[in-house]
């Protein structure tokens, strides 16, 4: 129920003359139209005899009954004193009567009302005799033979000269029609909307079983639905019928046919995102770097996680870890610009590209100037970053190269960090082959090298550099513990709305 407050009366509306009077035929009450119809004001129309009006007009009673019929009102008027309530046929229509069929008391009507909405309906009408106001009221109702239905009431409490309220007159609409219509727009609207977020089958199948419910208790009782077997088959709504008491009206199947094929839609749409995705799947598979090497003198572990969404859960990160034929420890880190297949693709090509320069010139700035001429053969259109680290596992001496890539972060066993390359050279293959500056490091026994991409610094809610600060923080403060902990721990960094592929690679010098 719904009430519905300062607004015109439904009667003042209406472009038809609506005139109530009390048991005696004196005028109560006429709208807007009823006073231009007869060109008078309404205080020349109210305390009237309506016999004297229709006398002066014979058109007028016919004009008023057809009124009524049009608008298909109709009309009450309740006399507090007497409790009597004075219902015409077309009310007594409207609420499944039988002309006569009401017996004039207020009781009688407040029995029709919904018990759900019978409260509010009390109160609305009472708030308004005491303010002596217009109201409206907008409920289901109960034919005698229990059918429910849905009216609108536009109601005015009546005074006497001192203005004391004397009793209620108005008129009533069935808008049991235009209420359905809001309901299965608004179920469309909503299961619409519940679809368009679904994207594995399993969840078509429960917005359908949900919608399908809604779509029941519309039905009422008589109307059993079920979800078939095989939602992305669907094409017509009586699929869902298991049973009917009644023949189905025209709404009502357009209504399921519209379910089925929204249902159909979405399902085929979720079985080809699947399909799409088991295929990243597969390709992000196939992507995977070679195992890491076995160098006695160092420990290294990995973390590899690509962004995208389900379609194109493949990422335009990699690494690489290699053992030189001399002994010396390689590693490698990069990051294509973009996510997903494009980017996956462009990645193949440079990871290969680079594995194979390393057992060629293994020295940092020797790849990354072999990559320049790759990238501007291979990918001129693509941006890509990386990094190349040498390590002599003896020694502990470190060389790094680094082209527009994240600095390369050495974590000391006291603790202290060291942030290396940060602010190096353009990124590869932008403006051709590069002589890039090298930097150098020391690993003593128990010290950290990480290699990072931007996913694992970069955020929505903070700079570059405070993200930078951030990983130096966290690796100092995880450095005693397992390096495979100590690698998911740094990816944890990670912003997760940015959807960026986040890559993490640790070597611990023995």
């Amino acid at each position: 129920m719904q009430q519905f407050t300062d607004e015109l009366p439904l009667l003042d509306a209406l472009r038809l003359a609506v005139v109530a009077t009390d048991e005696d035929g004196t005028i109560t009450f006429v709208n807007e139209a009823a006073t231009r119809s007869y060109a008078v004001d309404t205080d020349q129309l109210v305390g009237r005899n309506v016999r004297d009006l229709l006398a002066a007009d014979p058109a007028g009673e016919q004009r008023l009954r057809l009124a009524h019929e049009a608008a298909q009102l109709g009309s009450w008027h309740w006399d507090m004193a007497t409790g009597i309530t004075v219902w015409d046929e077309q009310l007594e229509a409207i609420y499944g009567m039988a002309p006569g069929g009401f017996d004039g008391t207020f009781a009688a009507w407040e029995a029709t009302v919904h018990p759900d909405d019978h409260d509010q309906v009390m109160a609305v009408v009472q708030d308004a005799v005491d303010a002596r106001s217009s109201y409206v009221l907008r409920n289901r109702m109960f034919w005698p033979d229990g059918t429910m239905r849905w009216i609108e009431a536009h109601g005015k409490v009546t005074t006497d000269e001192d203005g004391n309220p004397t009793g209620t007159i108005g008129c009533v609409r069935d808008i049991t029609d235009r209420v359905l219509v809001q309901e299965r727009a608004l179920l469309l609207q909503e299961v619409t909307a519940d679809f368009v977020r679904a994207s594995t089958l399993d969840q078509v199948e429960a917005v359908l079983a949900a919608g399908l419910k809604r779509v029941g208790e519309i039905f009422h009782e008589g109307v059993r639905l079920r979800v078939p077997d095989d939602v992305s088959a669907i094409t017509r709504g009586e699929t869902f019928v298991v049973h009917a008491d009644r023949q189905l009206s025209a709404e009502d199947t357009q209504l399921l046919d519209t379910l089925a094929s929204q249902a159909a839609i979405t399902a085929q749409r979720a079985l080809l995102q699947q399909r799409t995705a088991d295929i990243a799947e597969q390709l992000q598979s196939s992507l995977a770097a070679s195992p890491l090497p076995y160098l006695e003198r160092f420990e290294l572990a990995v973390h590899y996680a690509p962004g995208g969404d389900e379609l194109e859960h493949v990422g335009g990160d990699w690494y690489d870890a290699v053992r030189t034929p001399t002994g010396t420890l390689a590693l490698v880190i990069g990051d294509v610009m973009g996510r997903g297949v494009r980017a996956a693709t462009t990645m193949i090509r440079v990871r290969a590209g680079i594995r194979g320069l390393l057992t060629v010139d293994p020295a940092p700035r020797a790849v990354l100037a072999a990559a320049d001429e790759l990238m501007a053969r291979d990918a001129p259109d693509q941006f890509v970053t990386a990094a190349a680290v040498l390590v002599e596992p003896d020694t502990g001496t470190l060389t790094l190269c680094n082209a527009g890539h994240m600095p390369v972060l050495v974590v000391h066993p006291d603790g202290s960090t060291e942030a290396l390359g940060a602010g190096s050279s353009v990124p590869l293959g932008l403006v051709g082959r590069q002589e890039r500056a090298v930097a150098t490091g020391h690993l003593e026994p128990g010290a950290l090298l990480v290699l990072v991409t931007d996913g694992v610094v970069e955020s929505r809610a903070h700079d570059l550099d405070r993200g930078i600060a951030r990983l130096r923080e966290r690796a100092s403060q995880l450095r005693d513990r397992p390096l495979h902990e100590l690698v998911d721990g740094l990816a944890e960094l990670a912003d997760p709305s940015l959807r960026d592929d986040v890559t993490v690679v640790a070597a611990r010098l023995r």
